[in-house]
């Protein structure tokens, strides 16, 4: 499946090779002075109009249940974003500690994993909500891709979590211990990894191939 960064990056490429964009047309179809065509990503558009006339304002989705659709998907994405700063903040008074009766030990690794969790969480809402925003305005939502747009999150929350168990194990040398321990540092990686999650799974897939080694496929398993 390709992803946002791919698509961007093949209309760059398209673009150094001479294919200079003029016009995005109503179908969404790039129109070039060389008269090629192709698909417009429309996440990075040098066009803010996408592709309508001036005074074309009327929604390209008017049967009710696309528009039902598309309002679930933006409420229930949006509910996760307000529920990251919700979590700092319970997370920073120290409730959890309170709550659960830990010692301050115990509170500190707690808090450390959940601000990596949420931090996660909240990098990958925001890349689904940007997903959701650009593709109903550039006309290429549709419901295959909801899974996908409700999972992103959490996905994104697990793998951030991971990444900070991997720093605290010492994996990533180039990381200070001591630095990885403040709850900012840890929110600010752990919100990296989650908006930029396929990069996160590509560095843990060069981190197994390191570990483990590669599989010979001339052997029989």
């Amino acid at each position: 499946m390709p992803t946002l960064d791919s698509e961007i990056h093949n209309v760059a490429e398209n673009s150094r090779q001479g294919e200079k964009i003029d016009k995005v047309n109503r179908d969404g179809i790039l129109e070039n002075d060389n008269g090629s065509r192709g698909f417009d990503p429309g996440f990075a558009p040098a066009d803010l109009t996408d592709g309508r006339k001036p005074g074309d304002w009327k929604t390209r989705y008017p049967e009710k249940e696309a528009r039902r659709a598309i309002c679930f998907e933006a409420i229930y994405i949006t509910s996760w974003f307000i529920v990251c700063p919700i979590m700092f903040v319970i997370i920073w008074l120290g409730a959890l500690k309170k709550y659960l009766g830990l010692s301050d030990d115990q509170s500190e690794v707690l808090c450390r994993y959940a601000y990596g969790w949420f931090g996660g969480l909240m990098g990958g809402t925001m890349y689904s909500l940007k997903w959701l925003y650009h593709s109903v305005a550039h006309w290429c939502w549709n419901r295959d891709r909801r899974l996908w747009r409700l999972c992103t999150p959490h996905v994104s929350a697990a793998l951030a979590f991971v990444f900070v168990c991997l720093i605290q194990c010492g994996l990533f040398p180039f990381f200070d211990q001591s630095f990885v321990r403040q709850p900012s540092v840890i929110l600010t990686i752990a919100f990296l990894v989650g908006f930029f999650s396929d990069n996160a799974f590509a560095k843990l897939s060069e981190i197994a191939m390191k570990l483990f080694g590669t599989r010979d496929s001339n052997k029989e398993p």
